[in-house]
């Protein structure tokens, strides 16, 4: 199986609802979904990074130390050719998977130890927000699915509780972020989505990463 590799990593899982957890990375190539604040802009083409096997990039990540949790990220990894052969042969090696992905394309594959994390866009973000939105019945059709909704300045909170109610979205499976690549930033969004996620019943997601490391390739 041949892989488009951006990077690979160990790190703790810096979002969603497994933060915290020590993870592998694998990190693939390749993304079209154009958000104007995206922190990884050198995985956008796909001719990018370099080229793997299934088998030598799970040697590289194993060779870091061991992690209960491998982290499918990009990029978009569901633009990539490879990705439900990818996942079968993860479940097969990891105890746990979870895909980052802007829900561009359907979910591949279901799997009682297969989480996605559907990051839909909003429209402040990307001219391609809409079609982000459009396999959210498909998601949210998963219970492991948690949709993880970036939230910046004005209008974005609107936006974000609007689509979520227009598309019906599981409560329970709906995570607010915030958007920020600084400390500072961070926390002052984080706190008026706090107050928010009380009193809409949704739950918040950190960016353990950023608080801990900056805004850094590789953590």
């Amino acid at each position: 199986m041949n892989l488009r590799i951006s990077e690979l990593f160990f790190s703790l899982q810096g979002e969603g609802p497994s933060t915290g957890t020590p993870a592998h990375f694998l990190r693939l190539q390749g993304c079209d979904v154009g958000c104007r604040w995206c922190d990884t802009r050198y995985t956008w083409n796909p001719e990018g990074g370099r080229a793997a096997t299934y088998d030598e990039a799970r040697a590289e990540l194993r060779a870091l130390g061991e992690a209960p949790l491998l982290v499918v990220t990009g990029g978009e990894p569901l633009s990539h050719p490879g990705i439900t052969g990818l996942l079968e042969r993860a479940l097969g090696d990891w105890g746990a998977v979870e895909v980052e992905t802007s829900g561009i394309h359907p979910p591949p594959l279901r799997h009682p130890r297969l989480r996605w994390n559907h990051s839909p866009k909003l429209p402040s973000v990307t001219e391609r927000w809409a079609g982000t939105w459009r396999h959210t019945a498909a998601f949210a059709a998963d219970p492991l699915t948690t949709f993880k909704l970036v939230v910046g300045d004005e209008p974005d909170l609107a936006d974000a509780l609007r689509l979520i109610r227009e598309h019906e979205l599981p409560r329970n499976q709906v995570m607010l972020m915030p958007e920020g690549l600084t400390d500072d930033a961070l926390r002052a969004r984080a706190v008026t989505l706090a107050e928010t996620c009380k009193l809409e019943g949704l739950r918040m997601s950190a960016r353990l990463h950023v608080w801990l490391w900056g805004a850094r390739r590789g953590v």
